[in-house]
């Protein structure tokens, strides 16, 4: 008659566990690693980033860049929204990146030309 399999515990480590859960336990372990170098204030809302974006959105929501409007480019709900865009606007309000730099590589990416509408637009409320 076969002898019954003991339960392993938790904190056993046998060499029959699985590598995939010492894996998962190692990549838990260094969750609180990773989030330690993060700013204090990396999770806090900029206010001045809303405001520069809101002012985008409203502006110049219909405005195209490309084949896409500013609108679409922006909304996380939309199936065309871009992190870059977002990203790359953001650099600019911030001071990050000179207009010329976000023209270029805006006007690249979205394959339009380096005074469409929406670029105008953008650089218009980043004088305001």
């Amino acid at each position: 008659m076969p002898r019954p399999i003991a339960h392993r515990g938790f904190c056993h480590s046998g060499a029959g566990d699985s590598p995939i859960r010492a894996f998962g336990l190692a990549a838990l372990a260094l969750v609180p690693i990773a989030l330690a170098g993060c700013a204090q204030d990396a999770w806090k809302p900029n206010p001045n980033f809303s405001a520069f974006l809101n002012k985008v959105e409203q502006n110049c929501g219909t405005a195209r860049i490309g084949e896409l409007t500013v609108s679409q480019l922006m909304n996380p709900a939309s199936a065309q929204s871009s992190a870059y865009f977002v990203d790359m606007t953001s650099r600019l309000d911030l001071g990050r990146i000179s207009e010329d730099d976000y023209v270029l590589g805006v006007s690249s990416t979205f394959n339009t030309v380096r005074d469409s509408a929406g670029i105008r637009c953008i650089l218009a409320q980043k004088a305001q």
